[in-house]
């Protein structure tokens, strides 16, 4: 029995098969969710074995240049990559996290925050949840129909994550 979609990954092909599910299922989720649609360009890969994460990074570096570290390495891709209407142009391989099995996520890019924040968090708070650090705050979209998960970040964190 496989215990992740996709898992483990070893090839490109592979990767590549898995940002494309994360990000119609992303899509899917966030429509479900709110009824609207938002743009992404920035996605998240979760590695559910050691091995696996060390093998997705060998991959990612050769797809991009590294531009930071949250939770795993994040590269800004050399090809971005097209998936639907939206143009992937970051990559982050999330370290392996018995809390999260889900294949990925993505950051939505949604320009107003403040406004998305007010009109859908109470709402929704059975797939909307609200995560404060020290930094910044994201609203994080959960739904135990699908297995990815999706985030719209405060203005301050948009570049940093």
């Amino acid at each position: 029995m496989q215990l992740y979609r996709f898992s483990p990954i070893e090839t490109k092909e592979k990767l590549v098969e898995a940002i494309l599910y994360v990000h119609e299922e992303t899509t899917k989720l966030f429509t479900h969710i709110t009824g609207e649609t938002a743009p992404i360009s920035s996605l998240t890969i979760f590695s559910h074995y050691p091995e696996e994460f060390e093998k997705l990074k060998e991959i990612q570096k050769a797809m991009g240049n590294f531009v930071g570290e949250t939770l795993g390495p994040r590269v800004i891709l050399h090809e971005p990559i097209r998936a639907g209407v939206d143009i992937i142009t970051h990559l982050r391989i999330r370290e392996p996290d018995p809390y999260h099995a889900q294949v990925g996520s993505n950051d939505y890019d949604i320009p107003d925050y403040a406004g998305f924040k007010q009109k859908f968090l109470l709402e929704k708070p059975n797939n909307l949840r609200l995560l404060v650090r020290p930094e910044y705050e994201l609203i994080e979209f959960w739904d135990p129909h699908f297995d990815v998960t999706g985030y719209v970040l405060s203005e301050p964190s948009r570049s940093k994550r």
